[in-house]
């Protein structure tokens, strides 16, 4: 077995010093206040080191996105930007190279590597109760391999998904790719989900060299058909919603002195969250498929 650093934070493991396809990559940490993908990483790479596991055929990539934003246990790093909201690049024509943060430059350090998967999976956490939940970007078999890792639903659509979103920046390129919320960064079991779900995908890709079975089961597709911002800082829920909870007709989303939203149809809160800055999204609404 070979195992090589290929750029800080991003090793990849092969049965062949040639690093054959199909590449399966598995990334954790996009935001640093989001430890349980590293941690997976972490788990991941210390077992193929010790040969606990081995790859299958292809070539698989550990990539611990934002290990410098993880070490300070922030979302990004000072001076720096959303990791994840970056893929587009536009910021290489936006904004004057002196005024790059860490974030953007390890943005362009990823790409290569990531341009360059066949699958990938994006591991997070979210800041509200959540049951697990992947985003797929729609590319085949994405859908297929979400519903073997033991998730509990599947958004098959997001409302407002931009190029800026590593899945995305993945779908102009024909990867399929799955953004997967393991549960919330407070759950003592999150590291063990996000671990587990990484060893699910592995083998559901047929990257591991083992005959352990998935934890498949029903997984409820969902569409994401609304995203709210936060209106202004006075903003406060009607009740404070955890992931995937049913809102029904007419219940008060949130309201400040001068705003109030709610629902016209029956839905799911989508990673809630009040504390985000003003014109950030406050929660998103899905339906059923």
């Amino acid at each position: 077995m070979y195992i090589e650093e290929v750029k800080p934070g991003v090793l990849r493991v092969s049965a062949s010093a040639d690093w054959p396809r199909p590449h399966v990559g598995v990334g954790g940490s996009m935001h640093g206040n989001e430890p349980c993908g590293a941690d997976a990483i972490r788990h991941l790479a210390a077992s193929f080191e010790r040969g606990e596991l081995q790859p299958n055929g292809g070539t698989i990539y550990l990539i611990h996105a934002n290990p410098k934003a993880t070490s300070q246990g922030l979302r990004y790093t000072p001076g720096g930007d959303d990791l994840n909201r970056l893929w587009d690049f536009s910021f290489v024509d936006t904004l004057r190279e002196e005024s790059w943060g860490y974030e953007h430059h390890r943005v362009l350090e990823l790409k290569d590597v990531l341009g360059d998967l066949d699958i990938f999976l994006d591991l997070h956490s979210a800041n509200t109760p959540t049951p697990s939940f992947g985003v797929s970007n729609g590319e085949a078999p994405i859908d297929e391999i979400a519903k073997q890792i033991g998730i509990s639903y599947l958004v098959q659509y997001w409302y407002g998904l931009a190029d800026k979103v590593i899945i995305g920046f993945l779908k102009l390129s024909g990867v399929p790719a799955l953004s997967v919320e393991c549960g919330s960064h407070g759950d003592p079991e999150i590291t063990e989900k996000a671990h587990r779900i990484a060893m699910d995908f592995l083998r559901a890709t047929g990257a591991l060299a083992d005959d352990a079975s998935t934890d498949g089961g029903d997984v409820q597709t969902v569409h994401v058909v609304e995203r709210i911002t936060k209106p202004s800082n006075e903003f406060a829920f009607g009740e404070p919603w955890t992931g995937f909870q049913r809102l029904e007709p007419g219940a008060l989303v949130g309201r400040d002195r001068v705003t109030e939203i709610r629902v016209s149809q029956p839905c799911y809160a989508v990673l809630p969250n009040e504390d985000v800055e003003v014109g950030d999204d406050v929660i998103y609404l899905a339906v059923d498929a």
